[in-house]
């Protein structure tokens, strides 16, 4: 099968310098790209975006393609801090910045002069050049509406893979006009599920979830939806610790952007000012500027504040941490990347949620169930109860190895997008 995946945010992973907003959506899709060009018979495009013009290379086995997006960075720095509600209204600034007294004549001078940068267009050059037999999208949002609409289009078999539980927010598809936090329009949630019938659910909660939604029932109008449970892959080998013993580890781990909702560094901070014996290491994402500082005016003698680490260095930084914190939120998290990559280290789990029930499933760490209080407690415990520890550490690495493992996970992503892509024909 020739299969494209788009995740275009992704190129940092491959081009180190290329920037340093790599999420948990970019990390899954490498995985799973590279997971797939496992396969000999298969041939797999990757497709992402650069600010600059990129030629097409093959990496570790995948087709990179990169479309190109002039000034990017300059037009998402010019959107945050102006908001233009409407043509018959003035901008309001929020954040008064010196770079927008040339920011904005540039893209002024760049729309007057040259062509207009489209997504959907760039993206259809590079998957019609490609050719493929199956489209992989990722998340509920405006890209995978596009890529839904070219699918149809074109008559190619499209599989939506899930990336959090905010892509099923009711509020998408019960209220006209609704934006949710990640900036995604309730339109272009309904077009999305309306487009992309074949879906792939991280959890068991979003399979459930997904088949109580009134908005994806098929009508005479739709194909039914084909929906699935296909567990988050990894490749364990890369995160594999020679250090099994607490002794041989040191502090806690915290990977996140900077926000109130979802990933709630605020919430770390506090339990750190907690366990002030226990040094805390937090690799912040700036993200909303405003919260970044604040952790930074906030942040107790223990916490050390580290804004990037490059990919290639994860799993060092992940194998070498005593313990991993959790403060996400279930209403937004879906299934995290992190749990799996800690797991496979040997770092056992302190989690304020217990996200689809994992701790409980791999005895590999302890939750807090919502409480700020359980989760000091629990990390008190164990940092004297290194033989608790070491259980949760075999524990965990056990675990995901037995369900998790990238070469069994893709192959059943596989047999069953190959099944889509015959169905197709037929």
């Amino acid at each position: 099968m020739r299969i494209t995946i788009v995740a275009l945010n992704a190129f940092p992973l491959i081009e180190s310098g290329t920037g340093r907003n790599i999420g948990g959506l970019e990390t899954f899709a490498w995985n799973l790209a590279r997971g797939l060009a496992g396969n000999e018979l298969d041939q797999i495009q990757f497709l992402v975006r650069s600010e600059y013009a990129c030629n097409s290379r093959k990496y570790q086995g995948v087709q990179v393609d990169v479309i190109c997006e002039p000034c990017r960075e300059i037009r998402q720095s010019v959107s945050k801090a102006i908001e233009i509600d409407s043509v018959r209204k003035m901008p309001r600034i929020k954040a008064l910045q010196l770079g927008l007294l040339w920011k904005i004549p540039l893209l002024a001078f760049r729309k007057v002069f040259f062509p207009r940068y489209s997504e959907a267009n760039s993206i259809a050059v590079a998957i019609e050049h490609f050719n493929p037999d199956a489209i992989v999208t990722l998340g509920v949002n405006q890209t995978s509406t596009i890529l839904g609409e070219l699918a149809r289009d074109r008559n190619i078999p499209i599989a939506l893979w899930l990336q959090s539980n905010a892509d099923l927010d009711r509020n998408l598809f019960e209220k006209v006009g609704f934006v949710d936090r990640y900036g995604v329009r309730s339109e272009h949630a309904q077009a999305c599920l309306r487009l992309c019938r074949n879906i792939v659910c991280q959890t068991q909660t979003q399979l459930d979830r997904l088949k109580e939604m009134e908005c994806i029932e098929s009508d005479s109008q739709t194909q039914p939806v084909c929906s699935n449970h296909i567990p988050n892959p990894i490749d364990t080998t890369v995160f594999r610790s020679a250090e099994t013993s607490p002794d041989y580890r040191s502090g806690v781990l915290w990977i996140g952007r900077a926000d109130r909702f979802h990933k709630r560094p605020h919430l770390a901070i506090e339990i750190a000012a907690r366990c002030p014996d226990i040094p805390f290491t937090m690799i912040l994402n700036p993200g909303e500027d405003a919260v970044y500082r604040e952790i930074l005016d906030a942040k107790p003698p223990n916490v050390a504040i580290v804004d990037f680490v490059p990919a290639s260095e994860m799993s060092k930084r992940m194998s070498s941490a005593w313990l991993f914190l959790s403060t996400g939120s279930a209403d937004y998290e879906g299934f995290p990347n992190v749990f799996l990559e800690a797991s496979a280290s040997g770092t056992p789990i302190v989690s304020l949620e217990d996200f689809d029930q994992f701790l409980t499933r791999s005895v590999g760490g302890l939750s807090g169930d919502g409480r700020v209080d359980q989760v000091v407690e629990n990390i008190l415990r164990l940092h004297t109860s290194p033989t608790v520890w070491m259980q949760l550490s075999r524990n965990s690495r056990k675990y995901v190895c037995e369900h998790h493992e990238r070469t069994a996970v893709v192959q059943k992503f596989r047999t069953w997008l190959e099944s889509l892509v015959f169905a197709h024909r037929a």
